[in-house]
Parts: structure tokens; sequence; C-alpha cells
């Protein structure tokens, strides 16, 4: 599909002050904690329908991660210079040497991510569908996978090709319990057959 729009009032935001405030943060048990748009914002542990929804991409991804040398994880920042954000995505995929080479730090620069993926919450939707897009696509982020749970019976929206001005150049919306398709380097499909919840039997 076509580009998508950055944000009509998106600007960078940020400091070294709040980079160092975010680092040294005693973060309350059953939290994360991210700088977005120049705040630092708490979001709480996920529910267990948005857990399986990322353990089932990252169990699909790992015979692939494996072969290609590439590391998955699920609780590291992601530091996007130009904006002054760190976010830290529901999963990311990345190059097992950016683990493992130069300093440790609890946040890694946003363009020697391959993947990264948000699953939308009650308290991140707005978030996941426009501020975080913006900013993992003025990140370089080469691919982000939204998955959202509150569009319609469920939908994933894979964004591609980013301009660095806070956009991407490509999108695929795919529905819920449909093969969702990757692009390259991934050029794999997802099953998102358990995506959807299920009613159970009495």
């Amino acid at each position: 599909m076509a580009a998508t729009e950055p944000l009509a009032d998106a600007e960078p935001a940020g400091s070294d002050e709040l980079w160092k405030a975010w680092e040294t943060l005693d973060v309350p048990p059953g939290f994360r904690a991210e700088i977005i748009r120049g705040d630092i914002v708490l979001s709480p542990s996920p529910t267990n329908r948005h857990s399986l929804i990322c353990t089932e991409i990252m169990r699909q991804l790992w015979p692939l991660a494996d072969e290609r040398d590439w590391r998955l994880a699920n609780e590291l920042g992601v530091r996007i210079e130009s904006t002054g954000e760190v976010l830290i995505p529901d999963l990311m995929a990345l190059p097992v040497a950016v683990l493992t080479d130069g300093e440790e730090t609890s946040a890694i620069d946003s363009p020697e991510l391959l993947l990264a993926v948000e699953v939308t919450s009650d308290s991140s939707v707005s978030r996941d569908r426009e501020t975080k897009l913006w900013s993992y696509a003025a990140g370089l982020v080469p691919v982000y996978m939204m998955v959202d749970r509150h569009d319609r019976n469920g939908t994933v929206r894979v964004f591609s090709e980013p301009s660095g001005e806070g956009r991407y150049q490509h999108y695929d919306l795919f529905d819920f319990g449909k093969p969702v398709r990757l692009p390259e380097p991934f050029n794999v499909e997802i099953d998102t057959s358990l995506f959807a919840p299920r009613t159970r039997r009495a």
C-alpha cells in the first residue's frame, strides 16, 4: 500500500538530562519506562492475550533468527537519536553482534534493529498507531509490525522502507487469522490463527 504520513506536529524532543533520568529511574515492579515525545511514560505489564501474541511471533521467528545469527529481545530500550526518544518494543529482532560488541548499555541505536513489533493494549493503542509509527520511521527501523487488537476483529500492519522523515514508504494490512508476510530481510509468513481471542466452551 501507499506510504504513511508523518505526524503533523512531530518535533524532536528529549535531552541528555532526560536520558540520564531514564537510565537511573527506579521503575516500579510490573512497569516499564519509555521516553516518548519528551516525557517519561510508564506502561503496565501486558495481559495474557498480549503476551500470547508476542510469544507466538517470537516462536515463529526463532528458526530464522538462529539461522541468520539474529536474536529476539523484548526488554531492551531503543534509542532514537533524531527524536531523543527511548522506546521499548514488545519484541525486536537484531543481529547478535549488536548485543555482544561494544559497551554494555540499556538502549541500542534504532538503525541497528531489523524489526520492531508492538501489540496494542488499552493504554497504548494511540501511541502504537501514531507516535511510535512516526518514531520508528524517523529512527530508520527497517520493519515495524503493529498488531492492532483494537481494529475491528484485529489487524496486523507491516510497515517498511522508512524515509527517515517520520514516514514509511510502504505498508501491508492483514486481518487476524490470515498469514502475515514480513518483507526482506525476513521473507517469512507469520501464522496469526491464535491472535484472536477464543470463546471458552462451557
